[in-house]
């Protein structure tokens, strides 16, 4: 997975019930978008030893809901987070107002950078 500051991030996400590891990951309930900005770019960029995890709170994103059962939750409170796991491994917890969870695949992620060092 490639980042670039001031880019989206954009994931999938699914309803946390009992159906969940039954669901298709290509028909997911919306989709979330964080802006990646430098200080949570730096955020991201941490691997966690095997046995902890990292919470990361999330202020700048975008919930992406088309035709959906959940429209209701844009005029909610919600806040998201990106929990990171040895690997690294990366998902996006939402939590909405009305004590919903949805909760996007955990994605492998080795981050790589360019740096603009290539000769013109």
């Amino acid at each position: 997975m490639e980042f670039e500051q001031d880019s989206n991030l954009t994931l999938p996400l699914f309803l946390l019930d009992e159906t969940l590891s039954e669901r298709d990951l290509e028909q997911p309930d919306f989709e979330i978008s964080i802006g990646l900005d430098d200080e949570l770019l730096a955020q991201i960029c941490q691997n966690p030893s095997e046995d902890s995890s990292i919470a990361i709170t999330v202020n700048s994103y975008e919930l992406l809901i088309a035709d959906s059962p959940y429209l209701k939750i844009l005029d909610q409170e919600h806040d998201a987070q990106i929990t990171l796991t040895h690997g690294p491994l990366l998902s996006v917890i939402l939590n909405t107002e009305d004590q919903k969870a949805f909760v996007s695949p955990q994605m492998d992620m080795m981050p790589t950078f360019d740096l603009g060092d290539e000769d013109e």
